[in-house]
């Protein structure tokens, strides 16, 4: 490093490419600590025109500065860095426009080669953010198609690259709920930690621990949910699906702080895991009110993503939540139907339609269909359940009690108590007598919610004065108490409503809509 690159401003505005290239890159690293990984890119882009052609090497460096999480949501930079790479070594650069779109070297020897990889996986991320589902499943396919083309030993010069592919490529096939998802997600999980990529490692992890989850696999989920938190933390926007999952399986297992996980999770940006997050909200929201804050929130949600455009897990998800709500909310019962998702969960939604109404036999065969269609716990045990109801009430005693000891094996394996929910507890009640059978956990009847706590008059007024925005020292003076003996009464409020923080506390209040009108 000569005298001049070691001296002067550390972090300019700008930089003359003409005087102080080598400034680029402190610059980048320095917005992307301060200001995030768009910021940083932004600068690259706004000195892209200038260095690529006097300084690319210090332009090259710059976008090595980049996070790597830059890398993940634009592919299009791996591009711009190999364009580089080969303007550095041979000074003979290849047709590339830096907005992202690179016209493909027409040597058919030179197809299968890592710009090829990126561009195609860039465009199936395209594609499955904008809804163009399949679209994106055949092009993330054909990447795939084009990576198995490559030699093991031409792999190696971009295995570092590998990672973050596999994981937009499972990402595409989960959105399109395509075969093959759960498989990229733990590829790009083991290459990440044999390159040590904690970032894709966290990520991966976090997503095939969701994938277990959502089809009420909870062991695998406990199983990957711990080896996704035992990578570092960077993003935490990345974590939404960590806290999904996690507020999942405690609603599941009817832990009462399930809602703290769901907080935390709608407190960061939800990206392509709105639908996601809808559908645990719903599985989480406390009788009329909560339903209807929930079904206002997709309302809103819907309006950005037209129900006739939604397809995949997207539908699934949304279906669902309405599902939920229709509990709480009969009015939503006729809409459910509007969004088919070609999955176990029509069938086994009309199964349990068809149980409340009356129609047994109805109920019977939407069951089987389920079934059918899938093994996954979070289908087959409720669908075994209302199949149990069903022949009860038809008189078939003998059938019903084996249906339940089938569903009561996998409640018990997996500890998936909330499928308990398919079925009225008076009902259920019976059917275990009769099966001899225990009901594992403490299962919620249809509609009902979680037990909330009883507060005295003196902890609603503490909760009413968390959630007015004041300070401590100002609810102190308000309740005519010292600082410390508020700070202790908080405590023991929190353990009263299973949380840990003031945000979780005032969360909580609001989930349960409870009322304030009663103080000391």
């Amino acid at each position: 490093m000569t005298s001049d690159e070691q001296s002067g401003d550390a972090n300019p505005a700008t930089v003359d490419p003409r005087v102080r290239p080598f400034d680029l890159p402190v610059l980048v690293a320095d917005t992307a600590a301060r200001d995030g990984w768009e910021a940083a890119n932004s600068v690259i882009e706004s000195h892209w025109d200038a260095f690529a052609s006097v300084a690319p090497k210090y332009l090259l460096a710059a976008l090595k500065a980049l996070p790597g999480e830059a890398f993940v949501n634009m592919p299009s930079l791996s591009v711009a860095a190999n364009y580089l790479q080969h303007v550095v070594i041979d000074g003979e650069p290849r047709r590339f426009f830096h907005d992202g779109r690179l016209t493909p070297n027409p040597d058919p020897e030179a197809s299968a080669n890592l710009d090829t990889l990126i561009l195609l996986t860039g465009k199936a991320a395209g594609d499955r953010t904008a809804g163009r589902l399949e679209e994106a499943r055949r092009t993330a396919l054909e990447a795939k198609a084009v990576l198995g083309k490559i030699s093991s030993a031409d792999r190696g010069e971009f295995v570092g690259s590998l990672p973050h592919l596999r994981f937009q490529w499972g990402r595409t096939l989960d959105a399109a709920q395509a075969s093959g998802a759960l498989a990229e997600y733990e590829e790009a999980y083991d290459l990440a930690r044999l390159t040590r990529q904690p970032v894709i490692a966290r990520r991966a992890a976090g997503h095939i621990a969701w994938m277990h989850a959502d089809r009420g696999r909870l062991n695998d989920a406990d199983l990957w949910l711990a080896r996704a938190q035992a990578e570092p933390a960077t993003n935490g926007r990345y974590d939404v699906i960590l806290f999904l999952t996690s507020a999942l399986l405690k609603q599941d297992r009817q832990d009462p702080t399930a809602h703290v996980d769901l907080g935390r999770a709608l407190g960061l940006p939800l990206g392509e895991q709105w639908a996601a997050a809808l559908w645990v909200s719903a599985l989480l929201a406390h009788g009329k009110p909560g339903a209807s804050s929930v079904d206002a929130r997709l309302e809103r949600e819907l309006e950005r993503h037209p129900e006739v455009h939604l397809g995949g897990a997207d539908a699934r998800y949304v279906k669902a939540a309405r599902a939920r709500l229709a509990r709480a909310r009969p009015r939503l019962r006729d809409e459910i139907a509007l969004i088919p998702t070609g999955t176990a969960l029509d069938p086994l939604l009309e199964a349990s339609h068809a149980y409340f109404e009356g129609r047994f036999t109805d109920a019977l065969a939407s069951s089987e269909e389920a079934r059918k269609l899938t093994a996954a716990p979070r289908v087959e045990a409720p669908a075994l359940l209302v199949a149990s109801a069903s022949h009860h009430e038809l008189g078939h005693f003998p059938t019903a009690a084996d249906s339940f000891r089938a569903a009561n094996v996998i409640i018990q394996q997996e500890r998936i108590f909330s499928a308990y929910t398919f079925v009225p507890a008076r009902t259920l009640a019976t059917i275990a007598e009769q099966a001899g059978e225990p009901i594992h956990g403490k299962p919620l009847t249809v509609g009902e919610d979680i037990a909330v706590p009883k507060l005295t008059n003196r902890e609603r007024t503490v909760l009413e004065l968390l959630s007015s925005g004041l300070s401590i020292q100002q609810i102190a003076a308000e309740l005519y108490i010292s600082p410390n003996t508020l700070k202790s009464a908080m405590q023991d409020l929190y353990r009263k409503l299973g949380v840990n923080s003031r945000a979780a506390a005032v969360h909580w209040a609001k989930q349960s809509d409870i009322s304030f009108r009663t103080k000391n």
